[in-house]
């Protein structure tokens, strides 16, 4: 069974459960338009636990904007249809203005039952806020159990690493003129990011007590990179022969396919690159026009590849000691966190 079936089936399973289980507790209080309660807790279910808990708490606030908007309404014109068509022009007017579209249609229903009633009184009111609450609240407690895959995120993260390393040995060989120019492995690369980079954005969503944004940085980080090695392989198709800077640069694609890894800050390949620039700045002035081209598009991917590098140094730099101590080692060893790094703060 695939990962988006298991999904699927998983969301099916929560939207019954949760519609079930808040009918059945509505009419165990015997609250009248106990079916309503169902009904928002299907439209309270979102795709993460941080959707789920803005949208219960947009709910709510829409709720007593109806419930002040629909008493006005039915005190001026009676419990007509006229009186109806008022409340729903300026509450659908209120919720435009004050972004909270996805409460118009749980709050007007909730508001048709006063209409039916043709009555607003106090326990009419606090069986529509019971419903709500019941509603709302299942569809929190549900999705509560969203899991964070965070297991899922960092083996992403190592396969996204492994891909990027045989990049750029394949990228060392073309340049020393010893392999294709083309780097087949790159468009499997780009999908990998694109597919990480939806986990990590979920992970942050489900957590609650805790900022998991270094996983998604992270992904963006390489994501980055990704482009810039794209940028590499078009240069090194312009190549039409090898110089000797050639073989310096095959040399330091080398490097940094050897060192590549989650926990390195870079630092050291961000010196052997300035390293390079000052050998090429001591070779002897190119001869011919051919030779003129290709140290120029050389001294090119030599940039690139030293922004390649900052964009991981810039990384490392920007993380907080408490993400360093949470992702990375305290000693800044590459031993990487086996386990979610949740379950640390319990």
């Amino acid at each position: 069974m695939t990962e988006t079936v298991k999904s699927y089936l998983l969301k099916a399973t929560k939207a019954t459960v949760g519609c079930c289980l808040a009918v059945m507790f509505a009419m165990g209080l015997e609250l009248d338009y106990a079916a309503s309660a169902g009904i928002i807790t299907l439209l309270s279910l979102q795709d993460t636990k941080k959707e789920t808990l803005r949208t219960a708490f947009q709910r709510f606030t829409a709720f007593s904007a109806a419930l002040l908007i629909a008493f006005l309404c039915f005190r001026l014109l009676g419990y007509t249809i006229f009186a109806l068509g008022l409340y729903l022009l300026l509450f659908v007017l209120f919720c435009n203005w004050f972004g909270l579209q996805s409460s118009i249609a749980v709050c007007s229903v909730l508001v048709t039952h006063f209409w039916s009633e043709q009555a607003m009184t106090s326990a009419l009111v606090l069986n529509e806020l019971l419903l709500l609450s019941i509603g709302a609240g299942l569809g929190i407690l549900l999705n509560l159990f969203l899991p964070r895959n965070i297991g899922a995120i960092q083996e992403a993260q190592r396969q996204i690493d492994g891909l990027m390393r045989r990049v750029l040995r394949q990228m060392a060989a073309a340049v020393a003129g010893e392999a294709e120019k083309t780097m087949a492995d790159l468009p499997l690369l780009n999908r990998q990011l694109a597919k990480a980079r939806a986990q990590a954005d979920a992970a942050v969503n489900n957590a609650l007590t805790i900022d998991l944004r270094y996983y998604a940085d992270y992904i963006e980080m390489r994501r980055k990179q990704a482009a810039v090695l794209q940028r590499i392989q078009e240069q090194i198709g312009r190549l039409n022969s090898v110089p000797i800077q050639a073989c310096r640069i095959s040399h330091l694609l080398c490097s940094i396919a050897g060192t590549f890894h989650e926990y390195n800050n870079a630092e050291t390949l961000l010196e052997a690159t300035r390293s390079a620039y000052l050998s090429y700045r001591e070779d002897p002035l190119p001869q011919t026009r051919d030779e003129f081209e290709d140290r120029a598009v050389l001294f090119q991917i030599l940039g690139d590849i030293e922004y390649f590098l900052l964009l991981k140094s810039s990384f490392a730099e920007a993380l907080t000691e408490e993400q360093k101590t949470l992702f990375w080692d305290e000693q800044g060893d590459l031993s990487p966190p086996q386990k979610d790094p949740l379950d640390a703060k319990g």
